[in-house]
Order: C-alpha cells, then structure tokens, then sequence
C-alpha cells in the first residue's frame, strides 16, 4: 500500500505494510534496487561499518555487557533475572554460541539495510531511550513505525509469523518492546524478524492494547533484584513421558542458573542428566532410572 507525502505531489511514500514484499523484491528477477545509486551506496556502506564494528566487538569481547536492568531483559522471568544480580557463577555459554549471537547480530544488520534499499525509511538506529531510569537503545523506526528486529531459529519464527508469542514468550520480547514503545510514548510497534535458516521475514505488529505497562514492572523489579531471598521458580518441572519421572521443561533446559535453581531436585541431590540420542535430559524427579548413560556432575 502507498500514500502520496503532502510534503511533494511527486514523492511517493511507502507504509511498513508492504516491508516484507518490499525487500523479496530486490533479489526478484524483475524487481531489484530502485533507490538512488547515491542513497544505496550510502545504505550498504553503513551496513558493512556496522558489521565490522559488530565482529571486531565479538572477537576483542567489547560486546559483553555488566550486569544492570536494560530494557532488553526486563521481560526475563523474575527469579532468572534476581540470579543474574547475584554472586552466582552461571553455565559458561558454549564456544559456538558466541558464533551464534554474532550470526544473530549480522542478520539483524542485514536486515534493515535490506529495508532502505527497498526503498523504506528507516531512522532513529539505536536510539538511546530512557524508562524509570533504566536505559535501552531501539534498533530503529521503518516508516515511522518503532521496530525490533530479531532472528530466529524456525520454531521461535513461528512464534512471531503464527502470532503465539502473545501468549508464549519466555525470552521477554514483548516486554522488551513494551518498554521501548512506552519510554518513546508510542501505542504501536513492531517485530521484523528473519528465520535465520530460510531467510524468511515477517512484521508481527504490537498495538496499544498488547503494549503493556512495563514502567510498573520495572519498578517492581528493581526491588526484586535487591533482594536477598529468590522469587518462586519460574516454571514447573514436566512428566518425562510416562515413566513416572519428571524433568526440566524447555524454558528452564535452556537457563543457565538450573543448576542453581534446582539444585533441591531429586531430594536435594539436584539435577540428574541422562544422555539421550536426542540430546540431554535433566530430570528433577527419578522414579525409573533411564536405560542411557548418566552425565556425573562433580
């Protein structure tokens, strides 16, 4: 969909709607870049210094971060969030994730180039907003509309294309977008995300009635995380199958305080993991010893 600008009778503007389309067809046998060969240089140019700047922060360990409440965790679930405030030694990450968020953060890059050259508007990059004093950078606005701009594995795209991360959010990503939203005093927002495997995009909106009132949340939070006594866990172990015993659900399989968190498992002897062809299980509950290797840990 385009609206005629009331600034020029001959300049076109296009809306956030046709984005995804937009950008399949620059690589269309028939489509391609129609900007002005002065603006796309300028859009790639910025688009490879900000990817140099991201692998030379990746590899020289610039990107990581102190410990702090920012805009882009306050959706975490509350006892993962008290853990990482305190003087608790989390799970190392293993050696390809750092690979991993760096492909992430590459994509991302990609991504809103990829959204000027098909001609969209794209301004205010890593912004830096302000809400109850807890700070955070928006990836930027596409025709004026606030986004955020993710990869995803193909399970978590789904989540976005399919509409379920309404409901279903463990990684905090509508708080996230709450907070900018909120902080900018904006009643509509966006995620742009990028399966990661197929290259497929979608624009999942926020509109005002799903923005919620982080600013409350945040409040709460700093009190939480002052704390000296941990919140409630944040999700309940699950039956492993039908042979009586129980294990980690996904959220929690993938945190890195479990160990931590439940180490009051198994009648205080803590997690116990078995090694399945499918990967590790951590079971909180053994009523049946599984029939594969255990993973002893010292």
């Amino acid at each position: 969909m385009y609206v005629y600008s009331m600034l020029s009778p001959f300049f076109i503007m296009k809306k956030i709607d046709t984005l995804t389309q937009d950008i399949y067809s620059l690589f269309s046998e028939d489509g391609g870049c129609k900007i002005p060969k002065v603006k796309m240089d300028k859009a790639i140019e910025q688009c490879v210094s900000n990817i140099k700047q991201q692998l030379l922060d990746a590899v020289t360990g610039n990107n990581i971060q102190p410990k702090r409440l920012r805009m882009s965790n306050v959706g975490y679930p509350d006892r993962q969030l008290w853990y990482q405030f305190q003087d608790i030694e989390e799970e190392p990450l293993k050696d390809s994730d750092y690979i991993k968020f760096l492909y992430g953060h590459i994509i991302e890059e990609l991504v809103l180039c990829f959204a000027e050259l098909a001609g969209h508007k794209v301004t205010d990059r890593q912004k830096e907003t302000n809400l109850e004093g807890v700070k955070g950078h928006i990836d930027g606005r596409i025709d004026g509309v606030l986004v955020d701009v993710k990869s995803a594995s193909p399970m978590g795209f789904r989540k976005f294309q399919e509409g379920t991360l309404y409901n279903d959010d463990p990684f905090g990503y509508m708080d996230q977008l709450s907070s900018y939203a909120t902080a900018e005093k904006n009643s509509e927002a966006a995620f742009l995300v990028m399966n990661k495997l197929s290259g497929q995009l979608c624009l999942m909106p926020l509109h005002e009635l799903e923005i919620t009132d982080t600013g409350e949340r945040i409040k709460y939070l700093k009190e939480v995380v002052k704390s000296k006594t941990p919140p409630p866990k944040c999700y309940p172990d699950v039956p492993d199958g039908k042979s009586g015993n129980y294990k980690l659900g996904v959220n929690c399989f993938y945190c890195s305080y479990k160990k931590t968190c439940w180490a009051d498992a198994n009648n205080g002897n803590g997690l116990r993991t078995f090694e399945y062809k499918k990967g590790n299980v951590y079971l909180t509950r053994v009523s049946r010893v599984p029939d594969v290797p255990e993973i002893k840990v010292a």
